[in-house]
């Protein structure tokens, strides 16, 4: 037994050593080796490991993607209090991912992350109030929880209390106070808060209309990958406003979006198949094939 301490320091030392090294490699983009890595920490109980591991299980990166494992790490790392991982299993459960859809869940392991400081955590909570899954729906809680967050400088909960804001859900509505959050979470990069500025410039809400500003704030969402942003992008072509009219470039944009998996754009676009417009010819088949990818 004297040696039990000077074992568990070198499983320890041993453990920190494989997570660095998945660290690195995630971050190389060497998937394989990291899942690897992760998984020879995360098999000697590194709480870190195996909440990484359980988001490569989710995603599918360097690994088959498979709910059911990320519900596994996850759990074995939130049952002993990392907050990350408790997060991560809530949101599972929450969206039915690997196990029955169960707000009452979601808003437990959320809510033990969130009183122990998790910003995500506390962002979440928000999130259920705001939609009333499994709770009451009640704006004022929303905007409580996402407070929280955003003192703590999470962009989710910036563009989340910004739409509160913009809609006058929960709080007076102040288009001016939507743009100062949107433009604090875009200035981080966040791609969903870069189109709600986007959309605030284009419509002249709580600052001076510019076009021009809203295809900027647009193109850098759409470059993050965000579909609304290169619909919206497509709407400013199709239209010609702060662009010159270009039907083939909206529709460009539309197929990115399309292509992204954003179901308003996959509708639209079939749409436009079956009704021959912005310049495309009537084309069931293509209808077809993008309303195939709704199911």
């Amino acid at each position: 037994m004297r040696f039990a301490p000077l074992l568990l320091l070198i499983t320890a030392l041993y453990s920190q050593a494989d997570f660095q090294a998945a660290r690195e490699a995630y971050q190389a983009g060497e998937f394989a080796k990291a899942a690897k890595g992760f998984t020879e920490a995360a098999n000697q109980g590194d709480v870190r490991a195996q909440a990484e591991l359980g988001q490569m299980y989710e995603r599918g990166e360097g690994v088959q993607a498979d709910y059911g494992r990320a519900l596994s790490w996850y759990r074995k790392a939130a049952d002993k209090a990392y907050l990350p991982a408790q997060v991560s299993l809530g949101y599972l459960y929450e969206r039915g991912l690997g196990i029955a859809r169960d707000y009452g869940q979601a808003m437990q392991w959320y809510r033990k992350a969130a009183d122990k400081g998790s910003a995500l955590g506390q962002n979440n909570i928000g999130y259920l109030y705001e939609n009333g899954w499994g709770v009451k729906q009640d704006f004022a809680q929303a905007v409580e929880w996402y407070r929280k967050a955003v003192d703590q400088g999470l962009p989710l909960a910036q563009t989340n209390l910004g739409f509160l804001y913009a809609e006058g859900r929960g709080v007076p509505k102040d288009d001016a106070q939507a743009v100062l959050l949107y433009r604090k979470a875009a200035d981080t990069g966040f791609a969903q808060a870069e189109n709600n500025l986007g959309y605030m410039y284009a419509s002249g809400r709580g600052l001076k209309q510019d076009l021009q500003e809203a295809r900027s704030w647009y193109g850098k969402a759409a470059a993050d990958g965000n579909g609304q942003a290169m619909v919206n992008l497509a709407l400013l072509y199709q239209n010609g406003r702060g662009v010159p009219q270009d039907s083939g470039k909206a529709v460009e944009w539309l197929n990115k979006a399309a292509t992204a998996n954003y179901r308003p754009a996959i509708q639209r676009l079939a749409k436009l198949y079956r009704e021959g417009a912005w310049g495309l010819k009537v084309d069931e088949v293509a209808a077809a094939g993008w309303e195939s990818k709704l199911n």
